[in-house]
């Protein structure tokens, strides 16, 4: 595995896809992580859209965004894990550097988001970076420091807040073209990113789903989505408004890039990610 980037416009906004690490799952893997369905069902459901349960994959994709002298970083990968860590590699293959980054918006609080932030030696990874988050997410990675959940990431927040940390609203302006919105559920405090420029709009959904079986089966969900009553719903709603509002969207572990848009299909929905020559 080696580092990857795709580039791409939002209006005035210059965007990068970059790609942390990628791996294979496989039928082993989906059957693990989803209790919703039979294994027939998860093979047709792949089938469908043209792939192999066998070789079901997961990326880790980053994004970096241009808005004026801001570089912005969604999300920073797993770090340097045997799937991750190929981030600043997919980064320097996009001319950016790691001094260039000035806000790091965190979706989530999962480790394979953010232990991307700091070095094998405890460094801040962008040195120049300020950091949001949700009030609601902060509030649940905190407690999971404190319970030994995540113990281990209690580094991070302390960087964060010592580097300029930003709690904020589920649905707050972060800055002039980029607004969170609420998509609880995987976790409580999960959030994505919409930009707007020029009459454009792009919309980073983080982890709302994590296969591309979901956009036909939003009712399926993984064991480590926090609340189904809540993630089944949100996927529902944001892919029907994505799809509704033709939104360029990205997705974090969808195949790399992660680009493309959701159309409405009869009385489903489809994704049509964007094909790399």
């Amino acid at each position: 595995m080696s580092g990857k980037s795709y580039s791409f416009q939002v209006g005035r906004f210059a965007c990068t896809a970059l790609l942390d690490g990628a791996s294979v799952i496989g039928q082993a893997g989906i059957l693990k992580r989803y209790p919703d369905a039979t294994e027939a069902d998860y093979r047709q459901a792949y089938a469908d859209v043209g792939q192999s349960l066998d070789d079901a994959d997961s990326s880790l994709n980053v994004l970096a965004v241009k808005i004026g002298d801001a570089t912005v970083l969604v999300d920073s990968g797993e770090g340097h894990t045997p799937r991750g860590g190929h981030v600043s590699e997919s980064m320097s293959l996009a001319g950016i550097a790691p001094e260039d980054v000035t806000l790091v918006v965190i979706t989530h609080a999962h480790g394979d988001h953010v232990q991307g932030l700091l070095s094998t030696d405890g460094e801040p990874v962008y040195p120049n970076a300020s950091y949001v988050i949700s009030k609601t997410e902060m509030a649940i990675w905190e407690g999971r420091i404190v319970d030994g959940a995540a113990a281990a990431q209690r580094p991070i927040v302390s960087m964060m807040q010592d580097k300029g940390l930003r709690l904020i609203e589920m649905d707050e302006q972060i800055m002039p073209g980029l607004t969170a919105v609420p998509i609880p559920g995987h976790t409580l405090g999960q959030i994505a990113c919409l930009f707007e420029s020029d009459g454009e709009k792009m919309i980073h959904l983080a982890d709302l789903l994590h296969t591309p079986m979901q956009f036909a089966h939003p009712e399926w969900s993984p064991s480590f989505d926090a609340d189904t009553s809540l993630s089944v719903p949100t996927r529902r709603n944001s892919l029907g408004r994505a799809a509704d509002e033709n939104l360029l969207a990205m997705f974090y572990h969808l195949s790399f890039p992660g680009v493309g848009r959701v159309k409405r299909a009869g009385e489903g929905l489809i994704w049509q990610p964007i094909v790399l020559s």
